[in-house]
């Protein structure tokens, strides 16, 4: 005791003398002040009060002195003495440390540094289900080369990975400390507290303090299919079981969606890591003839997800009776009987006609393709209505040469002469890079423009973006069409010469072409050229025709052109745009009206706001005039269109409107009128087979008529689509007539359309209109349309033989019977006989499916080939397999979970499975799962979406084999890893002076 406290105080004179003489000469460091021995011997023979510790401050350390120093014996002062000489060479060398590294922990003394946490996250947000690291800068005033070490308390399931190393921390140093932990998916969002501790290296707790820390939500959901069959004969239902689980952190309001029946709710709603069971069904029909897969899905969303969630399942569904397949290779053709009736008031007049369709291959390698069309008779100038008859015929060789006989349309240039329908001939052929065309078309049904026109065409493909043309058309002109503004020209004729470019890349398209005609009255020319172009997320679209005031063509006198300008940043869309049109065309009035001359100028902008939500603005400024006698308007409006749209699963519509002013220039007045619109149309499905659909249009404008007055014209629509698969369809419109600008008529109508099919070959189809004509009254009209189509195929081409079958079943248990065993094959059945044989014959040529029956096998025993089973039948021959039985196997198994707290059982799926063969199952409550009636042979087990796989020490894959007639017991035993904390070497300095 007494040496204890000799040693003390040579420790506060040695302290003194440092304080004293700062200055001293170091001394040198061979020179110690005290030997090891020496120190050692103080130990042992001094000892300091139970209160006292050597981290005590040096005051209380001379109090002790000051009251021990009257029974301090003489070997003491000698000691003193001696300890004041040695504490001089202390304070000369003044780097010495009591507390080397190289020195014993008994042998250091510890004084309690002063250190401060400077710098620490805060409310910090972070993810769960993730590694997180922290720095933590700490400063020191007086640590006195002391190795410190940082601690850390987390919420409880937390993980801690990692705390750095604070090492040696001298005076006035910064380092920065890094925690590093793992939060699990399933932690609680909010603030949470980290407790931070920092101690010396004998345990003491210096400084204490706390992060708190912001657990960010996650709502991660995870779906998949636990359970389903992989085949099922026809008729079975297809029963599927899919998981949810929540792997984030708060409970969530979920919906389901599958496209088979949901055998739960719709709605529900699961809590954070917990895992919910669905179940879905369907069923497949007793009547399949051909192997079919249902595939399965389950959706669900939730508003905290971004997207819906699916998972899938198929299932291979093979028939209890195979359709026989055709012997033939076949043409397919339809023939139709149509009846049409017109009735008004006493009047009715009705008329029969026929037509064939043809379309299909003629060969079975596919070269040869064949499409015609024959309707007779010609009835073209029965009153109210005619039926024209039509004989028409392609045939096209590869993609190389086609050819075109009877009527037909040629359209070779978007400039050069009008629709020429009637009968004649078009060959095209392709040579290498080349493709030449020829024609010749005479209209017979319509005097408008009865004139021939022949001609040919060359085009050059110089690669696969870019090809040129040049084609040489001939022709005489037409009689008056529906525009007033272009003459008859019936005794002008002459040629047209159109060369043209097409280049087509990703974003870039040129369509251009130059026209030059020349007949026995004028010369003239046309233009046309087309671009589109994207750089970036902007893309331009420009089209340009021009034709002169004596083009031969369809366009005469005609100029157009438009320019718009595409931007379009995410959700976002805008565009700017021009376009003016003065376009006099060649037209049959007995189909068509004449185009209007209009102008506008635009500017929109449209924002998405996601799959279902979308709206747009649309500002411009538009003249229209009516190129018909009597003009029905002629008017400049500068108006604002807006428009909504929304997309759901069962519901859609569109909201839109105009907001304008107009100005009538059929009145010459100089005033713009207040006038709107407003539109709105909607669907909606009731079911997958029947949807409703509706609108209505309110007009308020004076652009109509030379009044000048505002009319209100009021549209409405009402109509439904009943549909069930391809066999049965029927819809029904009510609509109460069309605007003037786009129609110029009014008139009410009631439509209908319905088609049935029975079986393969009969099809019934009806179409009725009952209508008012415009300006009539008490004039209601009905047309009516009834057509039988039969479906046939001309065959062309024997294509199937027949082979037979004949197998064995057997097996190595004596016991087991192999006779009246079920075997389906090719629509046909057969059971085996006792001992074990079959035999089917008069199978067509090709690949079947053999399905044993296992219902009508012994109980607990087993087929050991998987059903169905492929076979290959060939002509004239007999396939022959062998099957074998045997005893069935069975599982018993037990998982347990053993962790800090004890043994529990564990629920979840189990799966085992080879290369032929899959089962699953699920343990119950106390942990036991079974597999019976199983294959025997060797199986590999394994545990399904077992979480935290990184905690836990257990087999992922166990081998099991399966004997005949044997159970298998197996135990999982699933056990909980210990926590281990490391401790990272690495240290960081931050703000260190110099």
């Amino acid at each position: 005791m007494k040496l204890r406290l000799l040693y003390v105080a040579w420790m506060w004179l040695a302290l003194s003398a440092c304080q004293r003489e700062p200055s001293t000469p170091q001394l040198p460091a061979s020179e110690e002040p005290f030997s090891r021995e020496e120190l050692e011997n103080l130990e042992e023979e001094s000892e300091l009060p139970a209160n006292m510790t050597k981290t005590g401050s040096r005051d209380t350390i001379a109090e002790v002195i000051s009251e021990k120093s009257k029974s301090t014996s003489e070997k003491t002062r000698s000691f003193l003495q001696n300890a004041s000489e040695k504490a001089i060479h202390i304070s000369e060398s003044n780097t010495k440390k009591i507390n080397s590294p190289t020195a014993d922990f008994s042998e250091k003394v510890f004084e309690k540094p002063n250190i401060s946490i400077i710098s620490k996250p805060e409310n910090t947000s972070l993810e769960p289900g993730s590694r997180h690291t922290l720095p933590i800068e700490i400063a020191s005033e007086n640590a006195h080369d002391q190795k410190l070490q940082l601690q850390a308390t987390l919420p409880e399931d937390w993980k801690l990975v990692s705390v750095s190393s604070i090492d040696e921390l001298q005076n006035s140093d910064k380092k920065v400390a890094l925690l590093s932990f793992f939060i699990p998916s399933s932690a609680k969002p909010g603030s949470r507290p980290v407790s931070l501790e920092i101690l010396q290296e004998n345990g003491e707790i210096v400084l204490q303090d706390e992060i708190q820390v912001s657990i960010a939500k996650n709502p991660s959901l995870e779906i998949f299919a636990i359970s389903y069959p992989k085949t099922l004969q026809a008729g079975a239902p297809v029963e599927v079981v899919y998981g949810i689980r929540n792997n984030g952190n708060v409970r969530q309001e979920i919906s389901l969606k599958s496209n088979v029946e949901l055998l739960d709710a719709e709605k529900g709603t699961i809590a954070p890591d917990s895992l919910k069971v669905v179940k879905v069904q369907a069923k497949a029909s007793q009547k399949i003839q051909q192997l079919q897969t249902i595939t399965t899905y389950l959706e669900v969303s939730s508003k905290e997800l971004k997207e819906p969630l699916r998972a899938y399942s198929s299932t291979r569904i093979f028939p209890s009776k195979i359709q026989k397949k055709d012997a033939y290779f076949r043409f397919p053709v339809r023939a139709s009987l149509n009846y049409n009736s017109y009735t008004y008031k006493d009047e009715h007049f009705s008329t029969i006609s026929a037509e064939v369709f043809g379309d299909g291959y003629l060969d079975l390698k596919k070269d040869h393709h064949l499409n015609f069309v024959f309707r007779l008779p010609k009835q073209q100038y029965l009153k109210r209505f005619g039926v024209t008859d039509q004989y028409s015929l392609i045939y096209s060789y590869k993609d190389r040469t086609r050819v075109f006989l009877g009527d037909h349309a040629y359209f070779m240039n978007r400039l050069g002469f009008d629709n020429r329908y009637g009968m004649g001939f078009r060959i095209d052929q392709k040579l290498q890079k080349w493709e030449f065309s020829t024609y010749y078309s005479k209209p017979r049904l319509y005097e408008f423009n009865s004139s021939p026109l022949f001609g040919a065409k060359a085009t050059y493909r110089f690669t696969d973006s870019l090809q040129v043309a040049l084609n040489l058309a001939h022709s005489s002109g037409s009689i008056q069409g529906a525009n007033p503004n272009i003459e008859a020209n019936p005794d002008e004729k002459g040629q047209i010469l159109t060369a043209s470019v097409n280049f087509k890349r990703r974003r870039t398209q040129v369509e251009a072409e130059a026209s030059a005609s020349f007949t026995n009255q004028h010369q003239s020319s046309a233009a046309f050229l087309n671009v589109l172009q994207g750089f970036g997320k902007f893309s331009f679209n420009g089209s340009y025709t021009l034709s002169g005031e004596y083009y031969f063509g369809s366009l005469r006198n005609s100029r157009q052109f438009s320019n718009s300008l595409f931007y379009n940043p995410g959700k976002w869309n805008f565009a700017v745009g021009h376009t003016v049109s003065r376009v006099n065309q060649r037209l049959n009035p007995l189909f068509y009206a004449a185009e209007p001359y209009f102008e506008n100028t635009y500017a929109l902008a449209g924002y998405r706001v996601n799959r279902k939500h979308s709206f747009s603005l649309r500002a411009e400024t538009r003249q229209r005039e009516d190129q018909l006698e009597p003009k029905s308007y002629f008017y400049k409006e500068r108006s604002l269109l807006y428009r909504y749209l929304y997309s759901g699963e069962k519901l859609s519509f569109n909201f839109n409107g105009r907001l304008a002013k107009t100005q009538n220039l059929l009145v010459g007045s100089d005033d713009f009128k207040n006038t709107y619109s407003i539109n709105f149309n909607s669907a909606y499905r009731l079911t997958d087979a029947l949807s409703l659909r509706g609108g209505m249009n309110h007009n308020y404008s004076n652009r109509y008529g030379y009044s000048d007055a505002k009319m209100a014209y009021t549209r409405y629509h009402v109509g439904f689509n009943l549909s069930a698969g391809r066999n049965f369809r029927w819809n029904a419109t009510y609509n109460s007539g069309f605007s003037p600008d786009e129609n110029y008529l009014r008139r009410d109508f009631v439509t209908s359309n319905f088609l049935f099919r029975l079986a393969r070959h009969h099809q019934f189809e009806t179409r009725i209109t009952y209508y008012e004509n415009a300006g009539a009254m008490n004039r209601k009209e009905l047309l009516a349309l009834g057509k039988y189509t039969y479906f046939l195929g001309v065959p062309l081409k024997r294509v199937l033989d027949q082979g037979s079958l004949s197998g064995t079943i057997g097996t190595s248990t004596e016991d087991l019977d192999v006779s009246g065993i079920r075997i389906l094959a090719a629509g046909k059945e057969v059971v085996t006989n006792k001992n074990g044989h079959f035999e089917l014959n008069n199978l067509p040529v090709g690949q079947h499916y053999l399905f044993i029956d296992e219902s009508s096998l012994q109980a607990s025993s087993v087929v050991t080939t998987q059903s169905p089973i492929e076979i290959n039948i060939q002509p004239n021959a007999k396939h022959h397999s062998y099957f074998e039985i045997s005893q069935a196997g069975g599982i018993k198994g037990y998982i347990s979970m053993k962790n800090q707290n004890g043994e529990s059982a564990y629920r979840g799926y189990v799966k085992i499975s080879n290369e032929q063969f899959s089962y699953m199952t699920e343990s119950n409550e106390q942990g036991i799962f079974h597999f019976d009636r199983i294959v025997p042979g060797n199986y590999s087990l394994k545990l399904l979406h077992f979480r935290n796989e990184e905690d836990y020490d257990f087999e992922k894959e166990l081998a099991v084999s399966v004997q005949p007639g044997e159970l298998v017991a197996i135990e999982m035993p699933i056990v909980a890893r210990p926590r281990k904390i490391k401790f990272s070497k690495k240290t960081y300095n931050l703000g260190k002076k110099p």
